[in-house]
């Protein structure tokens, strides 16, 4: 037996709208737009790379469907959108003012946000993960002088929304001891070796340590059991 999904209908208040929306700003390919009557058109549009299921773009012809318009899960998550780059889409949905209800976040199954489209449909935005292949790392840094704590911790964190940015990079954690306030774990995750090397190559690590704000005294590869 072989089977699949290879359409979804999507209710629209509009065709063209909704086209726009799909092809513009989600960047989807627009498959075939055939009028079947005056007033009915046989419109399908699909992520690129999607190679099975489209979306059937259906505008409502009653009252019925008309309530349904961005409500057809009645305010749960309907569409489950993956990508191979999820910076590269999630900035894509932040340059066309697309709505961002939560994310992004990491979860075990990968990189998600969620987002809302133009009549109020929730989207997942997901990057799934691949375990196998992450590289963990953890570093101990040591602030050379109490008195630039404050100011050394401000650095981190600017640092650290730059790493977050990184394509390869998946999470990046802080933290400070309390025993002794210049000491600093790194906690941090890349999709693979070569990604965490070339987070070693970056302009904004080098820049950070320009500053001579920290040594490192201990940094370990390491991995997860459980």
């Amino acid at each position: 037996m072989n089977q699949h999904i290879a359409q979804m209908t999507l209710v629209v208040a509009d065709y063209d709208e909704a086209i726009d929306f799909y092809t513009k700003k989600l960047n989807f390919d627009l498959i075939e737009d055939t009028p079947l009557t005056d007033t009915k058109r046989w419109v399908v549009v699909k992520p690129k790379g999607a190679k099975e299921c489209a979306l059937l773009l259906a505008k409502s012809a009653n009252e019925t469907q008309a309530k349904s318009v961005g409500n057809q899960t009645g305010g749960r998550v309907f569409l489950f959108l993956h990508t191979d780059h999820f910076d590269r889409d999630f900035n894509n949905l932040l340059d066309n003012h697309i709505k961002i209800i939560n994310g992004p976040r990491l979860e075990e199954y990968g990189k998600v946000a969620v987002f809302e489209d133009l009549y109020g449909n929730l989207w997942d935005l997901i990057e799934p993960s691949n375990k196998s292949e992450y590289f963990y790392s953890t570093a101990i840094l040591k602030i050379k002088e109490v008195e630039k704590v404050s100011f050394a911790l401000d650095e981190l964190k600017i640092l650290r929304q730059h790493i977050l940015l990184e394509a390869g990079n998946v999470s990046f954690e802080l933290k400070q001891s309390k025993e002794d306030p210049t000491v600093i774990v790194i906690w941090e995750c890349f999709k693979n070796e070569t990604s965490f090397q070339e987070h070693l190559q970056s302009a904004h690590l080098a820049t950070f340590l320009k500053t001579n704000l920290v040594t490192l005294q201990n940094g370990y590869q390491t991995v997860n059991i459980y």
